[in-house]
């Protein structure tokens, strides 16, 4: 779409892999309380229709590469300070679930909200957060949990190495060297 767009719409992303949702609680990034979510597709065609219609995609480097993803958030309060409603979540039946566990790699369908907004001297579209149905529920299991403590363990370590099969290991806390003067600082560039 080369035209900005004029009229509010509703947008429908379908088949989409779900990653890093904040769907049941709000989080609050940067001062503003939100739900997210990013959606991703390999399909080069794809990408170049979400960019098309508003979304800001980027494309993943190394591993990532060939992987195109957007990231989809909605506040909790609109400009006038009044609740904009949560994130509404469904299944495959399209009957109301939680997403509290929704892992990285899960499928499924998003709407968006898109309007036109012509504020301060920018003009642009602006994208919010409406619905997800999840096809393809992926559950996020933590891969590491805490184990028991004796009563000398009071003091945490700085480092753990964690396995799912086997108990965190205990490492040895690194004491802070004195710190250098800003003369021996300088003398260290040279």
């Amino acid at each position: 779409m080369s035209n900005i767009l004029t009229e509010p719409r509703n947008y429908r992303l379908d088949d989409v892999e779900l990653n890093w949702a904040k769907l049941s609680k709000p989080v609050n990034p940067f001062g503003t309380e939100q739900w997210e979510i990013q959606v991703a597709t390999k399909d080069e065609k794809v990408a170049k229709d979400w960019k098309d219609n508003y979304l800001n995609v980027k494309e993943g480097t190394g591993d990532n590469k060939g992987t195109w993803s957007v990231q989809l958030k909605r506040k909790v309060k609109k400009a006038d300070g009044s609740e904009n409603g949560k994130v509404r979540v469904v299944g495959r039946d399209a009957k109301p679930i939680e997403a509290t566990n929704l892992g990285n790699g899960s499928k499924g369908n998003v709407i968006l909200y898109q309007y036109p907004y012509d504020a301060m001297g920018r003009k642009g579209v602006a994208t919010s957060l409406t619905a997800v149905q999840v096809s393809n529920f992926i559950e996020y299991i933590p891969t590491s949990d805490f184990s028991p403590m004796d009563e000398d363990d009071n003091n945490p370590t700085e480092e753990a190495e964690f396995s799912p099969e086997e108990p965190p290991k205990k490492v040895a806390k690194k004491k802070n060297p004195t710190p250098k003067s800003l003369e021996n600082v300088v003398k260290d560039w040279k």
